[in-house]
């Protein structure tokens, strides 16, 4: 009788460290995965963009241009071979910085509303660069993406050939900035955008509908 009961303890005491083994390895590579994601991020690999929580106290990273700085020049041309330039985009009227990638599903929801505030508005008073910084994506998949979603053949569809993304700090997809006609920046979030998001974004540089 007290050898069942010894071997039920030791059955019981091996189960119960069973249990704190595996618990320890999920723990282990819940912790491998976390550090994984953080290095994803670090080097800018796809999987790794991140979109903001649409939550109104998230604001573009502190150690990005602020509003009222100056932005960043750059040099860059276009999915249709067309040469944009900081100058070009806020020649005579302001200028629209928004960066994503193709696949970014709350970023197409943005920009679906930012076509609709465009037309609007009486002609274009501004200008549009997508920035899309997916370092795997082509000319082609820009164009196609145009395409598919009916986005304004106005707009500048770019690959981010410039550093772009170092130079304006980028963390988040959805990251946008309103550049003035002297360049500097007077609205900047990285949250899923809305109608109202740029009625108020351009409206910080006079445009309304």
């Amino acid at each position: 009788m007290g050898k069942k009961r010894t071997r039920g303890r030791r059955s019981s005491a091996l189960s119960g460290k069973g249990a704190l083994l595996a618990g320890v390895a999920v723990l282990g590579l819940a912790l491998f995965l976390g550090l994984n994601f953080v290095g994803l991020i670090s080097t800018q690999t796809p999987s790794a963009w991140p979109t903001a929580a649409a939550d109104p106290s998230v604001s573009v990273p502190a150690e990005g241009p602020a509003v009222g700085a100056t932005a960043p020049a750059f040099q860059v041309t276009d999915a249709f071979g067309r040469e944009v330039t900081r100058s070009s985009l806020i020649a005579q009227q302001p200028g629209l910085m928004f960066f994503t990638t193709t696949y970014c599903l709350p970023c197409i929801e943005g920009l679906r509303h930012l076509a609709r505030f465009q037309q609007d508005v009486d002609g274009d008073p501004f200008n549009v660069l997508i920035v899309f910084v997916d370092p795997y994506e082509t000319d082609a998949d820009l164009q196609n993406y145009q395409q598919r979603w009916d986005f304004p053949q106005s707009w500048f569809y770019v690959l981010d050939t410039d550093e772009m993304v170092l130079k304006y700090r980028i963390r988040f997809l959805d990251s946008k900035f309103v550049l003035d006609p002297s360049g500097v920046i007077r609205y900047a979030d990285v949250r899923p955008a809305n109608y109202e998001t740029w009625r108020m974004a351009l409206g910080t540089v006079g445009i309304a509908p």
